[in-house]
């Protein structure tokens, strides 16, 4: 915003400051000039507001601050308007339609006006701010929305459709596909998301926008009708973006205009037009004010106040202080603040601490060390885990793969998922930025898949990768999508670079390294029991793919890629994946690693072969002889599976090793021996297992 230094002058005593000094104490209040120049004689400030200071988006809103942080007075324009015509109820409606978007608007009426040039001082004051002059009747309404903040509009009423002999106001919602000629000359497509100010006929404006070119004020214009107005911020925003149409107006309604301020505005306008071009101001004003907004009282506490900036200021002081930036103040302890309409950013008790310490200034408030007690700060607990699985997958092998959440609907053609498969059921965005990118996903397996694909296409056929991603799912209605996070490993071709007298086929990445990784991963972070059990996948498998249970519960699942899936991403070989639930993973992981020093005595190895029938599973058998071994088990491992010659038909041989170890003694020859018969009777019992 352009801010002229001698136009400040009019509203506070600065002709002692330089503008140097004005700029330093503008920035100190939070108004930072970003430059000056000197336009039409007079040095200008580009002063930067920020969104929530719609209020300093005039010159008095910015005098007004000067005024707070010099501790002198504000001087107001002198609103005096001679109201000499009729009485404006007999000449003018206004009806609000749309309240939720219009919750005031106030007019006048001014008759027998002359349209011509304005005053010299008028156009200079214009030109430093950036606009061009017009005439008169159109450099007034400039003219009082950079004084005092308020976008005002002026109709050449004659043109203004009416109903029993008044102009009539009707302020609406569009129509969609209504058009309408702004004052530059466009042709405006509108939509019934948009507001637009009309007669009875049609639309002669769009609401805090830009006025209609078949209402404009022209030379030959005698009756004004003066619009002055408050609209929905998040509406004119809306409108201006879709119509690709800024304007000094919208940017400020946008920022939200005082709502309290559209008579005084008004007024002033009013005056000013008398005072450049004659007329005769219609007796009162219109006022339609459905949804009236009441300032708010704030309860301050002179003890919250110090606490929070470290000072030591009397509630006679903070009283002296916010009364200069016009907010009223009652009581002692606490402080009951009065905040004005044009202060909509003050909403809470620490928004006043922060006026108070704008006012009183932030270089004279002295620094000091923090006191209390110290905390040592850590990571969120999902975050946290993050990085844990992170580093477990690392420590795999396993590179660490960065995809994007989102993807095209061609993936899921691309995956093989059937039509009537819930993981098609995507949240699709409604603006997105390309074709390739329209949609969340819903599985990480198609991020792993395009990484897979993208590797092949530059000749790479050894990945090995993994990553910890989110996956979305559609809620009904219009909410938030559910968020989940899930971990996806990815195996295509070698695990080992430059083998060194290693079998091709023992390097190559297959359906157990991927289960391996899982079990790894799984086991660094559980004591949980993991089961395999073979499941279906539309894009992996079949026959090759299975679905891990963790305790019971459903982690996740792992297979590798089907034929047909590989063949539409052109991977170059079998490629295998997994994805897993991340948040159960989180929910069954240690809280915390618990030390256990290693025992000083010796371990007892034995080893036991055995016959079952080829549909039990190993680790079926594993689960009998871990609960028959005792308390002394401290390992046990598969290390043989044999078919063959000299085992029966319908069997298999499956040899196990176990590891025995006290914590606090040697263990007897006797206690171990005990323990395998135990182990061999279960067998007997509940697999009908032989000793070989």
């Amino acid at each position: 915003m352009q801010v002229p230094y001698e136009w400040l002058q009019e509203f506070v005593d600065i002709s002692d400051m330089s503008p140097r000094e004005v700029a330093e104490r503008l920035t100190m209040m939070g108004l930072e000039v970003e430059a000056s120049a000197q336009i039409e004689g007079s040095v200008v400030f580009e002063v930067k507001v920020t969104p929530n200071r719609g209020d300093c988006l005039s010159m008095v809103g910015v005098a007004r601050e000067l005024s707070a942080n010099t501790g002198r007075p504000l001087r107001h324009p002198d609103i005096h308007v001679e109201e000499t015509g009729p009485a404006v109820d007999t000449m003018a409606a206004v009806e609000i339609r749309a309240p939720e978007l219009c919750p005031r608007y106030s007019a006048r009426v001014v008759t027998n006006v002359s349209i011509k040039p304005s005053p010299p001082w008028v156009g200079k004051r214009l030109l430093q701010c950036g606009m061009r002059p017009i005439n008169n009747v159109v450099d007034a309404t400039n003219l009082v929305m950079l004084e005092l903040g308020q976008p005002l509009h002026a109709f050449d009423a004659d043109l203004l459709a009416g109903d029993n002999g008044r102009y009539q106001i009707i302020v609406r919602r569009a129509r969609e596909g209504e058009v309408i000629t702004t004052l530059d000359g466009q042709q405006r497509m509108l939509s019934a998301d948009m507001l637009v100010i009309a007669d009875p006929e049609k639309a002669v404006a769009v609401a805090g926008v830009m006025g209609g070119a078949n209402s404009e004020v022209n030379w030959g214009t005698s009756t004004l009708l003066l619009e002055s107005a408050h609209f929905n911020r998040v509406s004119i925003r809306r409108t201006a973006r879709e119509l690709g149409l800024q304007s000094e107006a919208s940017y400020r309604f946008e920022r939200v205009v005082d709502p309290g301020g559209t008579i005084r505005a008004v007024d002033r306008l009013a005056q000013l037009i008398v005072e450049f071009g004659g007329g005769e101001v219609a007796t009162g004003v219109v006022d339609a004010h459905p949804r009236p907004t009441l300032p708010v009282t704030i309860s301050v506490r002179p003890e919250k106040v110090n606490a929070v900036l470290g000072t030591d200021l009397s509630p006679a002081r903070i009283t002296e202080y916010l009364r200069r930036i016009e907010l009223e103040v009652a009581g002692e302890s606490p402080l009951q603040v009065t905040v004005p309409t044009f202060r909509p950013d003050l909403v809470e008790e620490i928004d006043v601490v922060e006026e108070v310490a704008r006012v009183h200034g932030y270089q004279n408030i002295a620094g000091r060390l923090l006191t209390g007690e110290n905390l040592t700060g850590r990571l969120d607990d999902t975050v946290a885990m993050i990085l844990r699985v992170e580093e477990i997958l690392r420590g795999l092998g396993l590179s660490q793969a960065m995809t994007y959440s989102l993807e095209a609907p061609e993936a899921h053609d691309r995956m093989a998922l059937p039509a009537d498969s819930p993981l098609r059921r995507a949240v699709v965005l409604k603006s997105p930025k390309s074709e390739e990118y329209t949609q969340l996903r819903t599985t990480m397996l198609s991020s792993m898949l395009a990484v897979l694909a993208n590797n092949a296409r530059r000749g790479v056929r050894d990945v090995q990768v993994a990553e910890v991603g989110r996956v979305f799912y559609p809620k009904d209605g219009n909410t938030q999508p559910e968020e989940r996070n899930r971990v996806a490993i990815a195996m295509m071709g070698s695990q080992w670079r430059r083998p060194w007298s290693l079998p091709g086929d023992a390097v190559e990445s297959d359906f157990y390294s991927l289960k391996g990784a899982v079990e790894l991963l799984a086991g660094e972070l559980s004591d949980a029991h993991l089961e395999f059990v073979p499941a279906e996948h539309p894009s992996l498998h079949p026959g090759r793919t299975a679905k891990v249970l963790a305790d019971g519960q459903e982690l996740g699942i792992l297979g590798e890629v089907s034929a047909q899936v590989a063949g539409n991403y052109d991977l170059p070989g079998r490629a295998y994946l997994a994805e897993l639930d991340f948040d159960l993973l989180q929910a069954i992981a240690h809280r915390a690693l618990a030390y256990r020093p290693l025992s000083r005595f010796p371990a007892t190895r034995r080893d036991l072969a055995i016959l079952v029938d080829e549909g039990i599973s190993a680790e079926r058998v594993e689960q009998i002889m871990r609960a028959a071994a005792g308390e002394y088990l401290e390992g046990l491992a598969l290390f043989d599976v044999y078919t063959g010659k000299q085992v029966p038909a319908g069997k298999k041989s499956l040899a196990f090793a176990f590891t025995f170890r006290a914590a606090e003694r040697t263990l007897t020859d006797q206690e171990v021996d005990q323990a395998m018969a135990a182990v061999r009777r279960a067998l007997e019992e509940q697999a009908g297992a032989q000793l070989r």
